[in-house]
């Protein structure tokens, strides 16, 4: 599956009105799943890709007590991603191309 196949998949299945995932903490307002279909469906503005995903299923794995600790282990691995290096390397990419200016 290619970057922008995952987007569109992503996009047809983020939710636009109110959804209820399985993990979906009401008093809180929060589910792994539902952060991880966010990312999923901006991976091209946040320049997500392929060797991201392993953190992704890594969140998906976070049971929702623990959802602020998974949380907190995705940015940390987002963080270290060295944002202007991958947008040169992406920006003859028509999928990112518009994002890494």
């Amino acid at each position: 599956m290619t970057a922008h196949e995952l987007n569109d998949w992503a996009g047809e299945n983020y939710p636009n009105d109110d959804v209820e995932y399985e993990d979906w903490d009401e008093k809180e307002a929060y589910s792994v799943t539902n952060e991880v279909l966010a990312a999923l469906d901006m991976m091209d503005m946040n320049l997500m890709i392929p060797e991201d995903v392993p953190a992704y299923l890594g969140f998906l794995e976070t049971h929702p007590a623990s959802f602020e600790e998974g949380y907190k282990k995705l940015q940390q691995y987002l963080e270290k991603n060295d944002i202007k290096k991958r947008a040169a390397a992406l920006v003859a990419d028509p999928f990112y191309e518009k994002f890494c200016q």
